[in-house]
């Protein structure tokens, strides 16, 4: 169970419900649309996701690893490495899973034909380990490099599914909901990784960290928060608006309960989120409107 606390299970769960939805709720309608054979079989789509969960696991201990000062004052009742597991032993969990995630990802891209793609996968977890080394220690470099990487997973199951055809995706009208997803999974990322930081400040401080609200004090960061919030909440009210007009009700109502609500329930959390508390609060309706915007795959098959 330490173990498992250690790699943050639930967000590794949230990153294969990312890949089954897209799989079976995008992917595969793609697929019969175009009428296209994928080159990827399902043992490759397993091992292609696995790979991932593997690379972000590995990236969620190494962050562990380098927070051990940070931690011992912002969470020293829920500090993992060091306490319940000596750091060796976290390492040496890091290299192995680190080096499963990467020799899968690149025996699949050799299966394929495409080794060149295998720097995907290398890419994406020196992210992760440069994120936990430096970046996050720096203003902002941290988390838009967080974000960015979020927003590549709803293209990594396209891109690599139709790597047989990889511009026949780009002809359809579902390439737009890809951009809008990656939009999402970017911005959404982005708000909560700030609110971590105004949550963790206390330490982040003792520590010399550069990050947004040591830089330029709370409020100042609240309210850049609530402007991210709002432009998301603008961006989806612009669908929300098309959906209306043509009598897709199902997806517009989704979209207002599933994620707007949230969102407005997160803007006025973070307005008045003073303490460590109100932030870890805050923190977890960043979740809550994350996996809003995941469970919308399903809805849109309604679209088409």
């Amino acid at each position: 169970m330490t173990y498992l606390r250690l790699v943050r299970w639930p967000n590794l769960l949230m990153v294969g419900l990312i890949f089954v939805l897209a799989k079976t709720q995008i992917v595969d309608p793609i697929s019969e649309l175009l009428q296209i054979d994928s080159c990827l079989s399902v043992l490759d789509w397993l091992l292609f996701s696995l790979a991932t969960v593997l690379i972000a696991a590995s990236g969620n201990v190494v962050n562990d690893i380098f927070d051990q000062d940070i931690d011992r004052i912002n969470k020293p009742d829920k500090r993992i490495v060091g306490n319940l597991i000596s750091e060796e032993k976290a390492w040496n969990f890091y290299y192995a899973l680190g080096s499963a995630g990467l020799g899968i990802g690149m025996y699949l891209c050799r299966n394929l034909g495409n080794v060149s793609n295998s720097l995907i996968f290398m890419l994406a977890a020196g992210g992760l380990y440069f994120y936990s080394y430096s970046y996050k220690r720096q203003l902002l470099i941290g988390n838009v490099v967080v974000a960015l990487l979020a927003g590549l997973v709803p293209f990594m199951p396209m891109y690599f599914y139709m790597m047989c055809n990889p511009d026949g995706w780009m002809q359809l009208p579902w390439s737009p909901i890809l951009i809008a997803f990656a939009f999402f999974s970017f911005i959404s990322t982005l708000i909560r990784e700030i609110i971590k930081d105004m949550e963790d400040i206390k330490g982040d401080q003792l520590l010399r960290c550069q990050t947004l609200p040591i830089v330029i004090g709370i409020k100042p960061t609240k309210a850049i928060v609530v402007f991210l919030i709002a432009v998301l909440m603008l961006a989806i009210g612009k669908f929300q608006w098309a959906w209306w007009q043509e009598n897709d009700l199902i997806i517009f109502f989704y979209f207002l309960l599933g994620v707007q609500l949230p969102a407005l329930a997160l803007a006025m959390q973070v307005a008045r989120s003073i303490s460590e508390t109100d932030f870890h609060k805050s923190s977890t309706l960043a979740k809550v409107l994350m996996v809003g915007g995941i469970l919308a795959m399903p809805i849109f098959r309604t679209l088409f």
